[in-house]
């Protein structure tokens, strides 16, 4: 529901607020975008990878929970009276900005890991349908290898440095989890939200003289 694919269902119709908001978040959005045309969002993927504490992260299999949280619209009061039009959390940067490139970038700089992507939800090892096989473009795996789950036999995706052989791994094996998050900010800013198993850091990051550096 991104402002260009936004359908109002019947019946809708906006409160005189909701049309004065929507106009404060187009300009927000507008100079969003305008700033996100300048930054170099590749760079601050692996700027990322590179600011990770390897000592968090102590198993070793890593579940990169690839979820995709997009806050695209929002409401005030109900749906009835108003539906915000501009995605202002995370428009230009968010995790369809990663690649599987990326989660190999992420499997080099923690070369004796296995790093293993599921798609949504609680992550690896929670039930069929969380591992990230996307068999409609299996071209996009292709420096993966292939494991499998003893206990019912799903395969999923995981990418090794080191290890060429079939990994074959219980259902319940112990691993540590990571995922981001993430707010678009005016001025060259993106907020980082990182979570590894329960711990959450925040961090902004600003985007100034062609480089990526923690503000606070």
């Amino acid at each position: 529901m991104r402002r260009d694919t936004m359908i109002y269902y019947s019946g809708y119709s906006p409160s005189k607020e909701c049309i004065e908001q929507n106009k404060k978040d187009k300009v927000v959005y507008n100079k969003l975008k305008r700033e996100a045309s300048e930054m170099d969002f590749n760079s601050l993927t692996s700027t990322l990878i590179d600011d990770l504490d390897e000592r968090q992260f102590t198993r070793k299999y890593i579940n990169f929970r690839f979820n995709i949280f997009n806050l695209v619209c929002d409401v005030i009061g109900d749906y009835s009276t108003c539906i915000r039009e501009y995605n202002l959390k995370d428009p230009f940067y968010n995790l369809q900005n990663w690649t599987t490139d990326d989660l190999i970038y992420l499997g080099k700089k923690f070369k004796n890991k296995f790093i293993i992507p599921s798609s949504i939800g609680g992550g690896f090892g929670s039930y069929e349908g969380y591992y990230y096989t996307d068999e409609e473009d299996p071209e996009k795996f292709k420096k993966f290898s292939k494991g499998r789950v003893k206990e019912t036999g799903a395969e999923f995706y995981y990418y090794s440095k080191n290890s060429k052989d079939s990994l074959e791994i219980s259902g319940n094996t112990g691993m540590d989890y990571i995922r981001f998050s993430f707010y678009n900010l005016p001025d060259h800013q993106v907020k980082v939200y990182q979570y590894i198993n329960s711990k959450k850091i925040v961090k902004t990051y600003e985007y100034k003289y062609d480089k990526w550096e923690i503000i606070e």
